[in-house]
């Protein structure tokens, strides 16, 4: 199960909140389904995008991993570990809280347009002093992390609503 691509970016997260999403749907919808469905966890999936809650009012690394399969066990002592299917219809994601450009207008997934199955994992929201210990898991030295790991199950974009009419 390798990783076939792997992005890396910086977030600001708003209000202590950040988005991971297709750029060719609309953000607004999908923040709004996600936030409806929050609880008391750090994650929430709309049709097209995540939405994360950021530990603190700094930044947060984040990294986006396209797989050939579905992913072992997350790495390291995760925080927190979310799973769903996002639809991503354009076949790249974007965050507009990104402090990168390039991940305003979209990065392109290798793997094109389609349904994917999506595990997002936090790492180091609870370390003092803004930076985890070298040692840290995955991600040392970094305080408040994600890895979003990505695989595909489908050609097709699949929303909740196609499947109830079928």
């Amino acid at each position: 199960m390798p990783v076939v691509f792997e992005y890396s970016f910086t977030v600001n997260p708003q209000y202590g909140l950040f988005t991971i999403f297709d750029p060719t749907c609309d953000e607004a919808s999908n923040f709004e389904a996600a936030r409806r469905a929050f609880g008391h966890g750090l994650f929430a999936w709309g049709p097209n995008a995540v939405v994360a809650r950021a530990a603190g009012t700094g930044t947060a690394s984040v990294v986006v991993e396209v797989r050939d399969d579905s992913p072992d066990t997350p790495e390291g002592v995760p925080d927190e570990v979310a799973v769903a299917e996002l639809a991503l219809p354009g076949g790249r994601f974007s965050s507009v809280q990104a402090l990168e450009s390039a991940v305003h207008v979209g990065v392109e997934l290798p793997t094109g347009a389609g349904t994917y199955g999506a595990r997002i994992v936090a790492y180091n929201r609870g370390v003092s002093g803004g930076f985890a210990p070298q040692d840290a898991g995955p991600f040392p030295g970094r305080f408040d992390a994600y890895r979003l790991q990505l695989w595909k199950v489908s050609d097709e974009p699949s929303w909740p609503d196609d499947d109830e009419q079928a």
